[in-house]
């Protein structure tokens, strides 16, 4: 029987002793490898195909503070752009408030660079196998919480037709835009509202501006 595929991880950091650090660390493990260093937000989207094709990578681990573009610019744009790839926030900043960011906008887990290497394939793994990873300590808890759970049910169009909105476009336009029928972008409009428990445009547009969608 053959024994599944690595998972394969693409590690973006601008600082290179740590990068080569993490690449020697994650190749003693038999079911991880990586499959690239980058060093900038530029590198990243350079080395990512176009939208439509699926990346050569399932996890990106992900720093914040990189040459532009940012994590934090980057994360929108990887959850619209290519969904199915997994990201893994490594960062120096673990705030509560980074960490229900970062969430928000589409990463699928955090760890702390202060982090133990056992805690960091842990998230990996688990973030690799379709889950959530993010610090027990800075679990957000009330009405946050639930927002953020509404965001996970959002899919990349939807994202992407909630950016048009808020940027003033009617039905038809986007419906142009993104080269659909007005009653495809309409159908989707009232799905958005109701994954996210809005009753209209100005509510919708409120949300977006809040999680940075």
């Amino acid at each position: 029987m053959n024994s599944p595929s690595p998972c394969r991880l693409l590690i973006v950091d601008d600082h290179q002793m740590l990068t080569q650090s993490l690449a020697a660390l994650l190749a003693s493990e038999a079911d991880l490898r990586v499959v690239g260093l980058l060093a900038s937000g530029a590198e990243l989207l350079a080395w990512l195909p176009p939208h439509t094709a699926a990346p050569a990578a399932d996890v990106l681990l992900l720093d914040l503070h990189l040459p532009p573009p940012d994590g934090f610019t980057l994360l929108p744009q990887l959850a619209q752009q290519w969904p199915q790839l997994r990201v893994l926030v490594f960062s120096t900043l673990a705030t509560p408030e980074v960490i229900a960011k970062v969430q928000a906008a589409g990463a699928r887990g955090f760890v702390p660079k202060s982090a133990d290497a056992g805690q960091l394939l842990a998230a990996i793994r688990s973030v690799a196998a379709g889950h959530l990873a993010f610090p027990a300590s800075a679990a957000v808890s009330g009405p946050e919480a639930g927002s953020l759970t509404r965001l996970h049910r959002l899919s990349a169009r939807e994202r992407e037709i909630i950016r048009l909105i808020c940027e003033g476009h009617t039905t038809r336009e986007i419906a142009q835009l993104l080269s659909l029928s007005d009653f495809t972008v309409s159908t989707h409009r009232r799905n958005i509202l109701h994954k996210l428990e809005l009753h209209n445009v100005a509510a919708l547009t409120q949300f977006a501006r809040d999680y940075g969608l």
